[in-house]
C-alpha cells in the first residue's frame, strides 16, 4: 500500500468541512501527520483498524492478530478507550507506564485519541454536511507531506510547538476560536461529553457564557435524561448528534441528519462536529488518571466557572494552592 493511499484512507476530512473551517482542519491534518511520523506505524495501524471495527466505520480494514504482548496491550487500551474510557483501571495505567514509560504512555494515549476522533469526525461531518470524505483541492497532498506544508497550503502559519501535544493544543484553540455554536448548546454538548466520558474536572466546570445565558444547574441536570426532558428540540438534536458522535456514528440516521440540517446552519454543524472532538480530548486525561477536580475552587453548587481567552485557551477558573 502506498503512502498516498494510506493518507487518503486515514485522515482526510470532508471537503465541505475544509471550506468552512480551514484552520482547524489544517491543524488536525498536521496533528495526524505528526502522530503517525512520531509514533510506531505498526501499533497505530492496529489502533486504526480496531477503532474502525468498534465504531462501525465502513472503510475497508485489514485486521490481523496482535503479534506481541506490546501489540496486545495497545489493542486492549484502544478497546477500553473507545468503549468505556471511564472504566480504565489503575492497573491498566500502571501496565502502560511499565511498558512504555510515563512519556510514552501519554504519547500513545494521545495518538489513540487522534486516530479515534479523526475517524469519528470524518463520518459525522460527512453525514451532517452532505459531503464525501475528500480533502479540499487547495490542500491536496501526495504521500506523507510535512505538517508545516499542510498548514502553509491552508494559508496558516506553522504552530510554535509542532510536537503532537503542541499541535493538539493549537487544534483545540482553533476549534474554540472558530466556533459559531451558541453558548447554551455548547454547554449542553460539553457536559454530555464529560458525563459520558466520566471526566471529573470537566463535569465540575461550567462555561461562564452559558451561565450568563441562563444555563443553571436545573438545566444541566437534564443532560442525563434529555429525551424525556423539556429541553428545546434544537438542544435535543445537538445532544443526539453528540451521542452518535461519541458512541456509534451509525446511530446518526438520514432522518436525524436532515433534522439537524433544518435546525442548524452549515457553519453551526461544522462547529458542533469540531466542538465534540475538542470536548472529547478529556478522554486522554481520564485514561491517564489526571482528570481530578480536587484543586478547583468551586461555588455553592460545587462547580467552577470558566471561559476562553481570545486565543482559545481556557481561562477564568481558580485552583487551590
Amino acid at each position: 500500500m502506498s503512502d498516498s493511499t494510506i493518507t487518503a484512507q486515514v485522515w482526510e476530512l470532508p471537503g465541505r468541512l475544509w471550506q468552512l473551517r480551514p484552520e482547524a482542519c489544517g491543524l488536525l491534518t498536521a496533528l495526524n501527520e505528526r502522530v503517525w511520523q512520531a509514533g510506531d506505524p505498526v501499533l497505530l495501524e492496529l489502533v486504526r483498524v480496531r477503532v474502525a471495527q468498534l465504531i462501525g466505520n465502513p472503510v475497508p480494514v485489514r485486521a490481523r492478530a496482535p503479534a506481541s504482548p506490546a501489540e496486545q496491550d495497545v489493542v486492549d487500551l484502544t478497546e477500553q478507550f473507545v468503549i468505556d474510557v471511564g472504566g480504565t483501571t489503575k492497573e491498566m495505567r500502571a501496565g502502560l507506564t511499565a511498558r512504555f514509560g510515563a512519556d510514552g504512555a501519554r504519547d500513545l494515549v494521545t495518538a489513540v485519541y487522534v486516530v479515534e476522533f479523526t475517524q469519528r469526525l470524518q463520518l459525522i461531518a460527512a453525514r451532517l454536511l452532505g459531503d464525501a470524505v475528500a480533502v479540499a483541492d487547495s490542500v491536496a497532498v501526495t504521500g506523507l507531506s510535512a505538517a508545516a506544508g499542510v498548514l502553509a497550503a491552508a494559508g496558516l502559519s506553522a504552530a510554535a510547538d509542532a510536537s503532537p501535544a503542541g499541535l493538539l493544543d493549537a487544534y483545540q484553540a482553533a476549534v474554540v476560536r472558530g466556533s459559531t455554536l451558541d453558548a447554551v448548546t455548547t454547554e449542553l454538548v460539553r457536559l454530555r461529553c464529560a458525563r459520558t466520558h466520566h471526566c471529573r474536572i470537566c463535569q465540575t466546570l461550567r462555561l461562564a457564557d452559558a451561565r450568563a445565558a441562563g444555563v443553571d444547574e436545573t438545566m444541566t441536570a437534564k443532560v442525563d435524561f434529555y429525551e424525556r426532558s423539556d429541553l428545546p428540540e434544537r438542544a435535543k438534536l445537538a445532544l443526539r448528534v453528540t451521542d452518535a458522535f461519541i458512541t456509534r456514528p451509525d446511530l446518526l440516521s438520514d432522518a436525524m441528519a436532515g433534522q439537524a440540517r433544518a435546525s442548524f446552519g452549515p457553519d453551526e454543524l461544522a462547529s458542533l462536529s469540531l466542538d465534540i472532538t475538542k470536548w472529547s480530548t478529556q478522554k486522554i486525561k481520564v485514561t491517564l488518571g489526571t482528570d481530578g477536580a480536587d484543586r478547583l475552587v468551586t461555588d455553592a453548587d460545587g462547580v467552577a466557572l470558566f471561559g476562553f481567552d481570545p486565543e482559545g485557551q481556557a481561562a477564568g477558573f481558580r485552583r487551590r494552592p
